[in-house]
């Protein structure tokens, strides 16, 4: 059986490693290299972290423990209001294995062992499905034949445009995101050394903080550029009225259009974002699949898919990576277990709303909240509340503290 796979993210260089004992696998790629990516950090489940272990080589799972965060330091997710006082704090279940990944590391990781397999510098145009395979075209006018073709090329995916176009809409949020080395000196709320926070004024900005890389001594120096150095990865979350025409601004205008959106938080907040790396800030728009919508909104054939081409969600959940990476290994299961490849494909699609319409709901659930402070009145009522919560929720985290040290 030869497998074609257009895109190589990260659900899709799992599938690829999933297959490699039972099938020829094409992985096709519009980037000129693993490294050539963007993205900053991937929450792993531990539903995707078994994923991994159960099919990515036992060398490559060591590599990727020694570039990611573990349980110790991603114990808990905090809501926080936007003088960065905890709000909410939210324990992560113990004994569970989870993983916060660098994207650019774990994507030079998973490429690894596949060699010719992947062929960069490949863009697929489009797909076609035929009475016992599919094959897709590229931008070059080549065509690639195969027994099944995979849409791992995320949101929009080129590869499913003439079966269904709108697996996903816009959410009407924009985001700004950077990495900003943790030099000497530099404080930082104490509660990211435990997990990542959410934290949200009352006019409905967001932003999402999370801490990488503090001061691991064990990271493979082929990786060291990847990983960076321990850094604060901050990710501002808008109304698209709120930060027009961002896509086409330079590194230092982003920094600057986000810092002015959060002058009246905490002053810490401003000069986080303002030292951004330049090669670290960038601009994004949030998509999201419908979760009452069907999964698959075309009649079954040889073209498949995984990820954000089919259950795109905002990172405003930090389960995208993790979920793409889940449906990887079911649809690898699928395969390996059934010789028949249409039962197969029709087994794995059967199942994806199992983990994929939780993860787009609770991904949406901060987008919904974002969307109703759009109002006066609710903007009004939010300024006390968050006040309030605030005051509290710092109370009781102190609380919490002393009484853990005290153990």
């Amino acid at each position: 059986m030869r497998v074609i796979v257009s895109g190589a993210g990260l659900g899709g260089l799992v599938l690829a490693h999933a297959l490699r004992d039972h099938a020829e696998v094409v992985v096709l790629d519009r980037d000129a290299s693993a490294g050539d990516t963007g993205g900053y950090r991937i929450a792993l489940t531990p539903e995707a972290v078994a994923v991994v272990e159960q099919h990515i080589p036992a060398r490559l799972v060591d590599r990727i423990r020694s570039v990611s965060d573990g349980p110790r330091t991603f114990s808990q997710f905090i809501i926080a209001d936007s003088r960065l006082r905890p709000i909410v704090v939210a324990p992560e279940p113990p004994g569970q294995d989870r993983m916060l990944c660098q994207r650019r590391a774990l994507r030079q990781i998973l490429a690894e062992g596949l060699g010719d397999g992947i062929r960069f510098s490949s863009t697929v145009a489009s797909a076609e499905a035929h009475a016992s395979g599919a094959s897709v075209t590229l931008t070059d006018g080549t065509r690639i034949d195969g027994d099944l073709v995979v849409a791992a090329d995320g949101a929009r995916s080129a590869t499913l445009r003439t079966l269904a176009p709108d697996t996903s809409a816009d959410t009407g949020l924009v985001g700004i995101a950077g990495s900003t080395p943790l030099t000497r000196g530099v404080r930082f709320p104490r509660y990211l050394d435990r997990g990542p926070a959410l934290a949200v004024d009352r006019l409905g900005t967001g932003m999402f903080l999370s801490l990488t890389s503090r001061g691991l001594s064990s990271i493979p120096a082929d990786l060291a550029d990847a990983v960076g150095p321990p850094s604060l990865v901050w990710g501002l979350i808008a109304r698209r009225q709120a930060l027009p025409d961002v896509r086409e601004a330079g590194p230092e205008e982003l920094a600057l259009t986000a810092s002015a959106l959060v002058r009246r938080w905490h002053p810490w907040m401003q000069d986080a974002i303002l030292g951004s790396a330049a090669d670290r800030t960038a601009a994004f728009s949030f998509r999201a699949a419908d979760p009452s919508a069907p999964r698959f909104p075309w009649a079954p054939c040889r073209i498949t898919a995984i990820g954000d081409a089919v259950h795109a969600m905002p990172p405003t959940g930090g389960r995208a990576g993790a979920t793409a990476i889940r449906s990887a290994g079911a649809l690898a299961d699928a395969l390996i277990a059934e010789p028949d490849t249409d039962a197969a494909v029709a087994r794995y699609q059967s199942r994806v709303d199992e983990w994929a319409r939780p993860a787009i709901v609770e991904s949406l659930g901060p987008v919904r909240v974002i969307a109703a402070l759009r109002h006066p009145l609710a903007q009004l009522l939010a300024g006390p509340a968050l006040g309030v919560a605030g005051a509290l929720g710092a109370a009781a985290y102190r609380r919490r503290v002393r009484a853990a040290a005290e153990r």
